[in-house]
């Protein structure tokens, strides 16, 4: 059986232009950029969301049906979770330039990035270990995959700004068809 791939040839040519676009990001050369970007009304307004819905979760829907409702444990999690990403890339840039000859380790952001990626993993744990001696291990994991991978990925389209100006509709071919032939 011989299998052969054949895919419209403005695919690749989109994958160029694509790849043009990647390269146009600028380095992140501070993490006083990574807080500039951290402190934006978007991300603040997602930051208060996400600690209003933490705490109602935590205070509100954990004692009345957290041991019933998979969804508030994981949803506690994955939440958190969210902002422990978006803090460890803040904090790994810091590393990543003080290693550089760069020292990030004497601006006050470091230390708060630092501090905020200890409480959101610590709550995150303890939440998740809450599911999973509750629930099933076959249920939790795949609801907490789906939640903290989509929540992260909306934090950090807010964080960094990606949007359609890195990725504009232009450089997608007309038509994306790919065949397979047996």
């Amino acid at each position: 059986m011989k299998y052969e791939l054949k895919y419209n040839s403005g695919l690749s040519s989109s994958i160029k232009k694509l790849e043009e676009y990647i390269k146009q990001e600028s380095p992140i050369i501070s993490v006083q950029e990574i807080w500039a970007m951290a402190t934006q009304p978007a991300f603040l307004l997602y930051l208060g969301s996400v600690i209003v819905l933490v705490v109602l979760l935590i205070l509100y829907f954990a004692p009345r049906c957290g041991h019933t409702n998979v969804l508030v444990f994981t949803g506690i999690c994955s939440l958190m979770g969210s902002l422990s990403v978006m803090s460890v890339k803040a904090l790994g840039t810091a590393l990543k330039l003080t290693f550089e000859g760069k020292n990030q380790l004497v601006y006050l952001e470091t230390w708060f990035f630092m501090f905020i990626v200890a409480t959101c993993v610590i709550i995150q744990m303890n939440y998740l270990n809450k599911a999973l001696d509750m629930f099933n291990t076959a249920v939790v994991s795949p609801i907490y995959f789906v939640m903290f991978t989509s929540l992260t990925i909306i934090a950090s389209v807010i964080l960094f700004k990606v949007s359609m100006h890195l990725y504009p509709l232009h450089c997608l071919p007309d038509s994306s068809v790919v065949t397979v032939k047996l």
